[in-house]
């Protein structure tokens, strides 16, 4: 192949190509000519801000489902609170659990003082009260199958005036013997 002459007088005269450097106001000059792009640094993160942020609502997502599991496992039969929130009769029921709640666990701590001299009735109570919590546990189960009937409310709230009715009855008769033994015991005088 046979070579121009350009080609031949550029590798001649290489040498004195390469000395040469171009001013430095020469390349400011051609930078402020080139157009200006308008896109920046943001527009390349945009494949990775929407790829985060998807990563994200996955993330966030899987954890109120498993919240909600959860939260449905630990209480089965229940609904969720905001179904409770709307639903008068539950708001009623939760009321009177516990306002008969507070009065039960206070008349139980009346009737401990008492379980010294009578221990045998107090286990029957506490047997007692267990049937009756195994049955009311079964109204509640019912509750959540019946859209909170109004007549299973009313049972739920039954039982719990039937456990204060128990109790007062037990205070009322041991309250009468502790008088009685009070009472028979004879007073001694010195002189």
């Amino acid at each position: 192949m046979k070579k121009d002459n350009l080609e031949q007088f550029i590798e001649n005269n290489i040498e004195s190509f390469d000395n040469l450097n171009p001013p430095a106001l020469a390349w400011m000059n051609i930078e402020k000519g080139l157009p200006v792009s308008k896109k920046g640094g943001i527009a390349k993160l945009w494949p990775y801000v929407w790829k985060a942020a998807a990563a994200v609502l996955i993330f966030a997502s899987a954890w109120l489902l498993n919240d909600y599991m959860d939260y449905k496992q630990s209480f089965p039969g229940t609904e969720p609170a905001s179904s409770i929130a709307t639903n008068p009769a539950l708001n009623e029921l939760m009321d009177a659990e516990a306002y008969y709640t507070s009065q039960i666990s206070n008349k139980q701590v009346e009737l401990a003082t008492y379980a010294k001299l009578h221990p045998e009735i107090i286990e029957d109570l506490k047997k007692e009260f267990k049937e009756m919590d195994k049955e009311k546990d079964q109204l509640k189960k019912d509750l959540a199958e019946s859209n909170a009937d109004e007549k299973v409310i009313e049972a739920i709230i039954l039982s719990y005036r039937v456990k204060i009715e128990i109790l007062d009855q037990m205070l009322t008769e041991l309250r009468g013997t502790k008088d009685k033994n009070t009472r028979q015991m004879p007073t001694e005088t010195k002189l």
